[in-house]
């Protein structure tokens, strides 16, 4: 492993490059979201009805942390662009469930082949088992840091 001498102290330490990788990966994350016409609060949504669909208003804003009345709008917006269909709870009409149509699955689909490439593209200068030892290590920070969410059904 070798690391540059010639860039500056400050860039060499662990926190500055993972904010500075972080800062560069929103900013790519948020522009190929926009070429598929998606903002990150809408691809949340979709990425967790895809995994538990199909589920109330409420599960899903609790699935993504998410207060419920805030993503009224995200879901507006979903169903206008016709990936998301919302129908009433069978056992209780004030209730909205939620799933994906057609649509919104092709679309995911769609987007997650491209992303696995946006991926490999910004890893290239990791090897597999570099990428796969980088992702462990993050997943284990990250999961010291901020609890899983609750599996079981609302």
């Amino acid at each position: 492993m070798s690391v540059d001498s010639t860039r500056p102290v400050y860039e060499r330490g662990t926190g500055f490059l993972l904010a500075r990788l972080g800062s560069l990966t929103a900013r790519s994350w948020t522009a190929f979201l926009n070429e598929h016409h998606l903002t990150q609060g809408q691809y949340t949504l979709m990425v967790a009805l895809k995994q538990h669909e199909p589920a109330s208003q409420r599960r899903l804003a609790e699935l993504v942390a998410m207060d419920a009345r805030n993503i009224v709008l995200i879901l507006d917006s979903l169903a206008a662009a016709n990936l998301i269909e919302r129908r009433p709870d069978d056992t209780d009409r004030r209730r909205r469930i939620i799933t994906l149509t057609e649509e919104g699955n092709n679309l995911l689909i769609m987007v997650a082949d491209a992303a696995a490439a946006e991926q490999d593209h910004f890893l290239h200068a990791l090897s597999g088992a570099e990428r796969k030892r980088l992702n462990h290590l993050l997943q284990r920070l990250y999961d010291s840091h901020v609890p899983a969410a609750d599996p079981q059904p609302g």
